[in-house]
């Protein structure tokens, strides 16, 4: 059974050791979710020649003690600095929700700085595109809104938010990267020079799938649209056909898995 890191910057990456030699997919999570979110995709992910790694955020899942980021400028500085540093590629990121505008920032960050290679692709998931401000903030509701809120998006089991001391302790954490998330937005016209492909949910209720193809906008290179059955959280049960494009992608193949409904 694999033990999470604890070493220095490992921290960001509890559960990769050393490098597999494959191309690498960081993976950052929605809000309130941990690196243990990706860590299904690790052994299905190198079937297709990729390597998944799972990245913990400050204050999340093997980071409890480390004090919650709800910066985005102190985000990617971290990142980029801790994690990124060093890589040379090819790799790539992908975000769901709020990683995603966090896996945007990182990449334009990296395309600013001489000493660093910017991933090769990015993968964005379930969120607006980087330029577009929350259209309902709710970092700022009570408690049993933020409840009701999390409760309708569908991510978050009922017997958790049914539990009252659990959510005593998940309620600060999640309300830390809504701040995070809905405090920023890129400048518009903001672009990187790599692609991006952007998965979308046809019934998500929070970001609707037409809307995640103003991503295309934030890329001078090539962009695609996949979208794939499910709601806000439909990257659980998509999660094959998802590594399936993913690795089609990176390694130059022809994508040809089936999406129904989608592009």
């Amino acid at each position: 059974m694999s033990r999470p890191n604890q070493d220095g910057a490992a921290r960001w990456l509890p559960w990769t050791t050393g490098t597999t030699g494959l191309p690498r997919l960081y993976c950052l999570p929605f809000a309130g979710g941990s690196s243990h979110f990706f860590r299904a995709w690790t052994e299905p992910a190198r079937r297709l020649d990729v390597e998944v790694v799972p990245v913990e955020l400050p204050g999340h899942g093997t980071r409890l003690r480390d004090p919650l980021v709800t910066g985005m400028a102190a985000m990617v500085d971290a990142l980029c600095e801790e994690v990124l540093r060093e890589e040379r590629g090819p790799y790539a990121i992908l975000g769901h929700s709020m990683g995603a505008k966090i896996a945007y920032a990182v990449a334009e960050e990296l395309e600013r700085r001489p000493w660093a290679t910017p991933p090769a692709r990015l993968f964005v998931s379930g969120s607006l595109p980087a330029s577009a401000a929350e259209p309902k903030p709710l970092h700022g509701l009570p408690d049993d809104a933020l409840t009701a809120e999390l409760s309708a998006m569908g991510g978050t089991p009922p017997e958790i938010l049914a539990n009252a001391e659990l959510m005593e302790f998940m309620l600060p954490v999640i309300r830390a990267d809504l701040t995070l998330l809905e405090q920023w937005h890129a400048p518009a016209g903001s672009r990187i020079s790599c692609p991006i492909t952007a998965f979308a949910g046809q019934d998500d209720q929070v970001v609707r799938a037409e809307l995640s193809a103003g991503w295309a906008d934030h890329t001078s290179a090539s962009f695609a649209l996949r979208v794939h059955p499910g709601d806000h959280f439909f990257l659980r049960e998509e999660m094959d056909v998802m590594l399936g494009r993913i690795a089609a992608e990176l390694h130059g193949r022809a994508v040809d898995l089936p999406a129904p409904g989608g592009v």
